[in-house]
């Protein structure tokens, strides 16, 4: 059972930094990308942004520290405050990165609607307003982590009566909520979408608009079933450990180091994998979405390669002027 602590080590020290890097860079393409004039103009697009910012906010705090701690001083584990920070900001952020994927469900249904009623949704001030509720709500629902999380055994978590609470509340927060919610949504997307206009006049002047938004809803589709395999082990996972948790002391010590791989892996490397995967799939899934990030990352080499010939030529003005005086 030892391989276990060994592969689980292994998984923090190499794949999760490989996790992040490639998150963060794709999370900060999508924010660029989607930054643009010509995007911030449709609802889906805002909303994507604010789903990178946050997966940019929660993947960090929750995987830095972590591997951190493997060669330094765990600060986390040892500082009650810093403990009960990152708790708050990790659980605020992922939740309203969840929930926020639920209103880009919500948005691609409404887009697709027949009806001008429920189109209207579908709109930047929607959008706008429902990301600040969402934040709000969410930065104040999670305020109980900054009171009741704790350090015990050297690790911070959350234990006793609060915990087992805590693990029902997630059960139902981050479970059945986000994935009913989804599931509902997509099978509303897909029963709508055969009726939507946007595959009605594929060779009129809005043609390149239509690509867009149905690569935004083939985007919606594929992540409602990225979130539901990251996630659907997670709730059970955690009402498992805080069942179980009286237990302790009966449970052999293969028992609790299996217990505590499968915890790592439902808890953390799922978790932290659904975080950074949107950008990938709309790379996977969109030409359009592809091409613009070329051209972005061209445009970029072209300032930079601008920018150098500035400085060369500033570099060998400065140094003929010095000859000519000399």
């Amino acid at each position: 059972m030892a391989a276990l602590a060994s592969v689980q080590q292994a998984i923090t020290r190499y794949v999760l930094p490989t996790i992040l890097a490639f998150g963060n860079l794709g999370n900060l393409l999508t924010i660029a990308i989607y930054c643009q004039q010509r995007y911030r103009t449709n609802s889906c697009s805002i909303y994507l942004i604010a789903v990178s910012c946050f997966s940019l906010m929660g993947a960090n705090w929750a995987i830095v520290p972590t591997v951190y701690a493997l060669n330094h001083y765990d600060m986390v584990s040892n500082s009650i405050i810093l403990c009960r920070i990152r708790g708050y900001i990790i659980h605020t952020s992922s939740m309203c990165f969840r929930y926020t994927l639920i209103l880009v469900c919500a948005d691609r249904y409404a887009f697709c609607s027949t009806r001008a009623s429920i189109r209207a949704f579908s709109r930047p001030m929607i959008a706008y307003r429902s990301i600040v509720i969402v934040t709000i709500f969410w930065a104040t629902v999670s305020v109980h982590l900054l009171i009741w999380e704790s350090i015990e055994n050297g690790r911070c978590g959350v234990y006793g009566l609060y915990g087992q609470i805590f693990s029902f509340y997630i059960a139902v927060c981050t479970g059945l909520i986000p994935i009913f919610s989804m599931i509902t949504f997509g099978l509303l997307l897909l029963k709508n979408l055969p009726r939507s206009r946007l595959l009605v006049h594929p060779a009129n002047s809005i043609n390149q608009l239509n690509r867009r938004d149905v690569s935004f809803i083939k985007l919606v589709l594929i992540e409602i079933i990225i979130y539901i395999i990251c996630t659907l082990t997670y709730p059970a996972m955690t009402i498992y450990i805080q069942v179980t948790s009286y237990m302790q002391s009966s449970k052999s010590v293969e028992r609790r180091q299996i217990e505590s791989f499968i915890n790592y892996i439902t808890m953390s490397l799922l978790l932290y994998l659904n975080y950074n995967t949107t950008f990938y799939v709309h790379l996977m899934t969109s030409k359009t979405f592809r091409n613009e990030v070329i051209q972005l990352i061209l445009r970029c080499m072209g300032k930079a390669e601008r920018n150098f010939e500035t400085q060369q030529n500033i570099m060998h003005t400065g140094s003929t002027r010095q000859r000519r005086q000399l």
